[in-house]
């Protein structure tokens, strides 16, 4: 008799449907198995091709690589249309990798061709691999170049969007191998199961229905899963160890700026400011903290991030782009770089109640200037080094020498420093004046009278520059600060009332309108600021600025123009402020002397000085872009943001000391290294306590209730385990009255078979195999017949030929009667035997 007469004989006509089926299956079928294999490495393939893309010189190579994933799944994995064969694609491949050679051996001494070139072979040839029938060295391959895009995309880029596509992607890599453990397991069996000319062997019949391929899907993808959620914690925290510890021996190329921002320079011209202000890239990161409480400091309003301080209008008539240019003239006093000054400390202790202590860390990106930004008056801290400051502009700039000779772009930096210029959260308006200021030191005390020194030449030169009011090109402004000063009352013309008043008339009069869009036409032959003041009213922050410099100029006022930041948008988040090219902005600075200034001012926190600037904005609304706008950007982009700058500052720059640095000197981190060093001073005194013999022992009672509720928990512990030992079937039936009734089999007979065994007390534990409760059965009588229906069971369930016993028959319906009879006979009487026998008493 064959093995399919014998299965017809014994199986019922659901199951015999089942091994037919199963067995007309081929290698190459699309079985739900196979098929979630192919969707996780086509989803792998394409988290890839998106990482791979990431860069500024890749991002159409993504692009190329889903295509081909989605089409590769759809076409050839699913509804099989057609499949690229192997020697094609071997060729294929071959002439990729020339042209991509090709394209390596040029630009020898420049990395980014390099590296695109490598991206686009990797990409091609993720392409070809999907367009081929998937086999395991298929998806192995595939695999592979997963991984090898993850550290081409790492060297030329280290964007946070990196880290989005990174991450999936290793999920994806684990669940696809998973997946791919599973389905190789049933393929070998499957195929073990095949003879030469790949029909259903004799003996392995079995192996090839649904319910032994599930068995092994089961089997296979559970130690895979077992597998990786033991492998994956371990790999990762190796992983992370080797990537910390690791130095960092290049400098980045930062993928948030891959082209410089404009910046600041010493000529701006009208117009200028208007243009940046119609980006949103970001330019400043900036981050206030109390040293002496240690924590961010609140801030109630925005804050000035100076730039550039600049003196000189040039009237550009006929230029008409706009027209104006504002030129720094610092240079005709001393204004060449120095360190930044020391903190001022004042002589009185009261002095510390009426200013802030504060410590400003600062990251500007990429520009093509060396201009960075300062909140004043400030001064240095430890992080101070790298910057050098500009006295008389009270601005920051870059050490040149450590720029290495490069002038045209400048790379991202972080500095810090400190300053004295907030009060209650908000900043002050005064910064005291170094460019008049003796250049002895000694002379520069409050209490040496004006009379005591004179300016230089350069420095009247500058003094004029700030005075210079070209009233030929501009004389609307004169015109229009008279009147505003003809109204006040003679009393308050003073130098600080009159500047107030000069600001209040462009920001708060209804006839002048802020606007970003400049579209009106410049009249020949007239300066664009006349134009402004006296026919259009419409502008920017750098026309409104211009303006009030020029009205103050008018009036003999000195004045000077700020360029710079001012910026209201703050990530609650990360506890920073974040500074756009949108938040450009000018200002106005007013040289008022110490005598003109009144008594209610705070001048506190910086030293006495002759002179001091007033802050000046006459500009509708602060400028910037509109609120609502810049609202909805914050609102986008804030948690973006702080991941980005997660990224960068915890895995892109995260080397071992910076790290410790990081844990020493972070805020929020000081109480746990405090802590730390708390513990490891108490063990050390401790231990020197052991070592001298200092530690008193408790007393002898104490000590002997000590000992005996030790001896207890070990003789608890002992015990509990003499009884597991000694009886082991009362845990088994514990455990399995918590876990539940074990799941019967399908098969009839033997699920008929277990209830009879499960009546005479021979119930079949969780987790234990057939073939173990067999062997368990104390009385052979009952094992013999029970072995034969095992027997059975396993060829009908699994096709078991490996443990098919020659001498038990091949089963059919009236041999599994007569053993199941077999059975039930012999445990009645395994039962009747036990029963001891009841004496007649009738007879006595």
């Amino acid at each position: 008799m064959s093995p399919h007469n014998d299965l017809a004989d014994v199986a019922s006509p659901s199951q015999k449907s089942d091994v037919l089926s199963a067995a007309q299956v081929g290698d190459g079928a699309a079985t739900p198995l196979r098929l979630r294999t192919q969707f996780a490495f086509a989803l792998l393939t394409s988290f890839g091709g998106m990482l791979i893309g990431t860069g500024a010189e890749t991002g159409e190579l993504s692009v190329i690589v889903v295509f081909f994933a989605i089409v590769g799944f759809l076409c050839v994995d699913w509804l099989k249309l057609f499949s690229l064969p192997p020697l094609i694609a071997y060729v294929a491949m071959a002439l990729t990798a020339v042209v991509c050679i090709v394209d390596f051996a040029q630009d020898s001494y420049v990395l980014a061709p390099k590296m695109a070139a490598v991206a686009q072979l990797l990409a091609v040839a993720q392409a070809i691999l999907m367009l081929q029938e998937k086999s395991h060295r298929v998806f192995e391959q595939l695999l592979i170049f997963a991984l090898l895009n993850c550290i081409v995309a790492a060297v030329y880029n280290d964007a946070f969007s990196y880290a989005i596509w990174f991450f999936p992607l290793t999920v994806t890599a684990a669940v696809a191998l998973a997946l791919l453990s599973a389905d190789e397991a049933v393929t070998r069996a499957r195929e073990f199961g095949r003879d030469d000319s790949g029909l259903p062997s004799q003996g392995i019949l079995h192996y090839d229905n649904r319910a032994a391929a599930g068995s092994f899907y089961r089997v296979s993808f559970g130690l895979s899963w077992t597998s990786l959620i033991l492998l994956l914690p371990a790999v990762t925290a190796i992983a992370a160890v080797i990537f910390f510890a690791l130095p960092r021996r290049v400098e980045a190329q930062r993928g948030v700026a891959a082209t410089a921002m404009v910046g600041y320079s010493d000529t701006v011209q009208l117009g200028e400011i208007g243009r940046m202000q119609m980006s949103q890239e970001r330019a400043l990161r900036v981050k206030l903290h109390d040293p002496v409480e240690e924590k961010p400091y609140a801030m109630t309003e925005g804050i000035y991030l100076r730039g550039r301080a600049l003196e000189q209008y040039v009237s550009e008539t006929r230029d008409q782009r706009g027209g104006g240019t504002w030129q720094n003239r610092s240079s005709m006093v001393s204004d060449q770089p120095e360190p930044l000054p020391a903190r001022f400390i004042p002589s009185r202790e009261s002095d510390f109640n009426f200013y802030g202590r504060v410590h400003v860390d600062v990251r500007c990106e990429a520009m093509r200037s060396s201009a960075l930004f300062a909140l004043a008056p400030f001064h240095r801290i430890i992080g101070s080094e790298s910057v050098t400051q500009r006295p008389a502009q009270w601005t920051i700039t870059r050490d040149l020498r450590k720029t290495g000779g490069d002038v045209t772009r400048f790379e991202r930096i972080d500095y810090r420093f400190g300053t004295h210029g907030f009060h209650n959260g908000k900043q002050n308006r005064w910064v005291h004046d170094l460019s008049l200021e003796p250049l002895d030191r000694d002379l520069r005390s409050p209490n040496v009278p004006p009379t005591g020194y004179e300016l230089t030449t350069r420095q009247h030169s500058y003094l004029n520059s700030l005075r210079h009011y070209p009233v030929d090109a501009v004389p609307t402004a004169g015109v229009l600060a008279d009147e505003i000063v003809a109204q006040m009352s003679p009393s308050k013309r003073s130098p600080v009332e009159i500047a107030t008043r000069l600001e209040q008339h462009l920001s708060q009069d209804p006839r002048y309108s802020y606007t970003l869009n400049l579209n009106a036409e410049m009249l020949p032959g007239v300066d664009p600021l006349e134009q402004f003041l006296s026919i259009n009213r419409r502008g920017h922050c750098q026309y409104f600025a211009s303006a009030l410099a020029m009205m103050l100029r008018s009036q003999g006022i000195p004045a000077r123009l700020v360029v710079g930041y001012h910026c209201s948008e703050f990530n609650k988040l990360g506890q920073y402020f974040v500074v756009r090219q949108s938040h450009a902005h000018a200002w106005v600075e007013a040289l008022i002397d110490r005598d003109d200034i009144p008594l209610s001012e705070n001048l506190y926190g910086q030293p006495s000085s002759r002179r001091y600037w007033l802050r000046l904005d006459p500009t509708p609304g602060g400028g910037g872009v509109p609120e609502s706008d810049a609202v909805s950007v914050g609102s986008r982009r804030r948690i973006a943001e702080l991941a980005q700058d997660f990224w960068n500052d915890f895995v892109i720059e995260m080397d071992p000391q910076r790290q410790s640095s990081s844990f020493q000197t972070t805020p929020g981190l000081t109480p746990v290294s405090n802590s730390y060093r708390t513990w490891i001073e108490r063990i050390k005194r401790l231990a020197l306590r052991l070592n001298s013999d200092d530690i008193q022992l408790p007393g002898r009672r104490r000590t002997l209730y000590a000992l005996a509720a030790g001896a207890a928990v070990i003789l608890g512990l002992m015990a509990l385990s003499f009884l597991k030992r000694q009886f082991p079937e009362m845990f088994r039936r514990r455990r399995e009255s918590e876990s539940g009734q074990v799941a019967r089999p399908s098969i009839a007979f033997y699920s008929e078979a277990l209830e009879l065994l499960e009546g005479a007390g021979y119930a079949r534990s969780s987790g234990q195999t057939p073939a173990e409760l067999t062997a368990s059965l104390p009385d052979q009588r009952i094992r013999t017949p029970t072995a034969v229906l095992t027997q059975w069971f396993y060829r009908l369930r699994y096709g078991s030929g490996s443990a098919r016993d020659p001498e038990v028959p091949a089963p059919n319906d009236q041999a599994i009667e007569q053993t199941l009879a077999r059975l039930r006979h012999e445990l009645q009487q395994a039962t009747e035997s036990a029963t001891p026998a009841t004496p007649d008493l009738s007879k006595e």
